[in-house]
C-alpha cells in the first residue's frame, strides 16, 4: 500500500517522482547528457571514420556561403573595426588604392596625375559630351598620357567596394608621404620671404595626436584641403596612417594634400617651431583662448588629438597656445575631432581672408 501511495504522489505535481527500478545500464541517460553528447561525437572510431570517407555515398560539396569567393576575399578587419563591411568583394586592378568620383579624379589628375596608374571608366559616360564631369576627367587623363580602360558597371562597383563613383575609378600606386620640412616652403618666418597673405601664405597646418580611427582621419583631411591648409602631420605609432578606407573617407583629399608621416609628434613640434611656425593645441587648458583670438595670419599648425583622450600632456606642454571652441551645450560631451578641426580651421582661414589685400 505504501508503494502504492509513492507512486500515486510522485504523479502529482510538487511530489516525489516515482522510483525507476530498472537497471542502471538499461535507463536512459539524463537529458543534461544528452545535450552533452550531441555536442561532441561519442560514436565508435570506426563509425566515424566510416561517415568522414562517405561511407559508400558520392562525395558532396556544399557551396560556399562566405562573403566572396577564394579569389575575390579579402582583408575586411579595418572596415569591421570602423564601420559597416564592405558588402561587394573587391577586384584586383592596376594599383594599390583607388579614388573614385568625377570631381576628386579630376582633382587628382590635375594635381598629380603621376599617382595615376590608370583609369577604369564606364564608357557610357566618357563618351557623352564635353560638359559632363566624368568625360572632362577622361580628356584630362588622355592629355596626361595616363591609361584609360572601359570597364563595366559591376567592375566599377567593386573596384570601389560599393561607393558611389560616378562611372570612373582611379587606380594608384603605394602612398607617397612628404618630409616635414617640405610642409613649410620656405620656412616660414624667414628673411627670404615676407609674411604677407597670398599664393606665399603662411604656414597652416594641422597635426593629429592619436587619431585611430581611419574615418575621422580621412574627415579631417577633407577639411583640411578644403580650408585651404597645407598640410598635415600624422605619427608612425598608435595613429592612424593613410589607407584605401582614409582615401574614401576623405573623397580622394588624402592623395591632393601634402602628408607627413613622423616618428615623434614632440620632436616634429620642435622642428616646426625652428622653422618659425607657432604651434597651438585645440584642447581644454586653464589657460587656454577662444579660436577666435588665436591670430591667424601668423604661419601655425593646429594640434588636434583623439576624441577620448585629446591632445596628450607631452604634446600640449610643447605647444605656444591653448585654444578651445565654445560651445552652448556641454551635455554630449565634445565635438568630434573632425568637427572641430574644421571649426578651428575656418576660423583661422576667415581672419586669413579678413585681412587679405
Amino acid at each position: 500500500m505504501a508503494g502504492f501511495k509513492d507512486r500515486m504522489r510522485g504523479g502529482k505535481p510538487g511530489g516525489r517522482p516515482p522510483r525507476d527500478d530498472r537497471r542502471r545500464e538499461d535507463r536512459p541517460p539524463p537529458a543534461d547528457r544528452m545535450r552533452d553528447d550531441r555536442r561532441r561525437d561519442v560514436r565508435p572510431p570506426e563509425s566515424r571514420d566510416a561517415n568522414a570517407r562517405g561511407a559508400g555515398r558520392p562525395e558532396e560539396r556544399r557551396p560556399d556561403n562566405r562573403r566572396g569567393s577564394e579569389d575575390q576575399r579579402f582583408d575586411h578587419s579595418e572596415e569591421r573595426r570602423f564601420g559597416e563591411p564592405s558588402r561587394l568583394p573587391r577586384i584586383n586592378g592596376p594599383g594599390e588604392r583607388v579614388v573614385y568620383g568625377a570631381g576628386p579624379v579630376r582633382e587628382l589628375i590635375a594635381r598629380n596625375p603621376q599617382r595615376v596608374r590608370a583609369i577604369w571608366v564606364d564608357p557610357r559616360r566618357a563618351d557623352k559630351s564635353a560638359g559632363d564631369p566624368v568625360a572632362q576627367a577622361i580628356i584630362a587623363a588622355r592629355q596626361a598620357n595616363i591609361a584609360v580602360d572601359d570597364r563595366e558597371r559591376d567592375h566599377l562597383d567593386r573596384a570601389a567596394e560599393g561607393g558611389r563613383h560616378q562611372g570612373v575609378v582611379a587606380w594608384l600606386g603605394p602612398f607617397a608621404y612628404v618630409d616635414l620640412d617640405k610642409l613649410v616652403i620656405p620656412a616660414a618666418g624667414s628673411e627670404s620671404r615676407p609674411l604677407h597673405l597670398g599664393p606665399d601664405e603662411p604656414a597652416m597646418l594641422i597635426a593629429l595626436d592619436s587619431v585611430e580611427d581611419p574615418r575621422n582621419l580621412g574627415a579631417v583631411l577633407r577639411s583640411a584641403y578644403l580650408l585651404g591648409a597645407h598640410g598635415a602631420i600624422i605619427p608612425e605609432h598608435r595613429a592612424a596612417q593613410v589607407t584605401p578606407l582614409v582615401a574614401k573617407a576623405s573623397a580622394g583629399a588624402s592623395e591632393l594634400l601634402p602628408i607627413a608621416l613622423v616618428p615623434n609628434l614632440v620632436r616634429a613640434l620642435e622642428e616646426l617651431r625652428e622653422l618659425g611656425v607657432w604651434r597651438v593645441a585645440v584642447h581644454a587648458a586653464p589657460d587656454a583662448q577662444r579660436i577666435d583670438q588665436i591670430d591667424g595670419t601668423m604661419p601655425h599648425v593646429l594640434v588636434l588629438g583623439s576624441e577620448g583622450s585629446g591632445v596628450r600632456p607631452l604634446v600640449a606642454k610643447h605647444c605656444d597656445f591653448h585654444a578651445v571652441i565654445p560651445m552652448q551645450r556641454a551635455g554630449v560631451g565634445s565635438f568630434n575631432v573632425s568637427v572641430a578641426a574644421a571649426l578651428a580651421l575656418y576660423e583661422l582661414r576667415r581672419q586669413r581672408q579678413l585681412h587679405a589685400p
